[in-house]
């Protein structure tokens, strides 16, 4: 017999945590579990391998958060954020720290708000705009600590928009292909911080002005 969603949920968690030992599983088995279910009707991730994929997308997530060292009151916003990777994630372990959700498609956004009420967290808010609508927006201006995207696009071409986004000093993380080159400088002023090959994956961090 095929294994439950629940236990699939916690198979996923029960392998995170013996890698991330400080993970909260309570909050990251419930939003799984949402996106599991959800993922047949909305294309979440792989329709053909749901569960390899959430179990590889968590993991990247928790390592770049790592890599970022996420702590505090910080800003963020998950551009392209789609089925709530990383920002999710992030916002059910950080809940000192924003999470603003950028996501241009109308169900994906709407999933979203649904998986943050259904957690209670009231960290998070939702944005339905593409990034490029999304930088008019005053209140989104020179706000952010950090902005980070999951396979949303290279570096290149979504810096110029990110780095009217950030904070001086700000951040922007991306994971990339493991044998794709990234420009030492993308937009006006955001700089390579590092370049760095995970367990999980691949991720490149640029800082703003440096």
């Amino acid at each position: 017999m095929d294994s439950r969603p629940d236990d699939t949920v916690q198979h996923i968690v029960n392998n995170v945590v013996t890698l991330f030992p400080a993970l909260r599983p309570t909050p990251l088995a419930r939003y799984l579990g949402q996106v599991l279910e959800w993922n047949q009707t909305l294309g979440l991730v792989s329709r053909k391998e749901p569960v390899a994929a959430c179990e590889r997308l968590t993991l990247e997530s928790l390592e770049l958060a790592h890599l970022l060292a996420v702590s505090g009151p910080v800003r963020v916003a998950d551009v392209g954020s789609g089925a709530g990777f990383p920002g999710i994630i992030w916002a059910a372990q950080h809940e000192d720290a924003q999470f603003v959700l950028i996501e241009r498609r109308g169900r994906r956004a709407a999933f979203l708000e649904r998986v943050a009420r259904t957690l209670a967290l009231s960290n998070v808010s939702v944005i339905t705009r593409d990034l490029r609508d999304a930088v008019d927006l005053q209140a989104l201006q020179t706000s952010f600590d950090i902005v980070v995207t999951m396979a949303v696009g290279s570096p290149a071409d979504i810096g110029p928009d990110v780095e009217l986004l950030l904070r001086a000093a700000g951040r922007y993380a991306t994971t990339i292909p493991a044998t794709a080159d990234v420009p030492a400088r993308v937009g006006r002023a955001l700089v390579l911080e590092s370049r760095s090959a995970g367990k999980f994956g691949c991720y490149a961090i640029y800082r703003l002005g440096i």
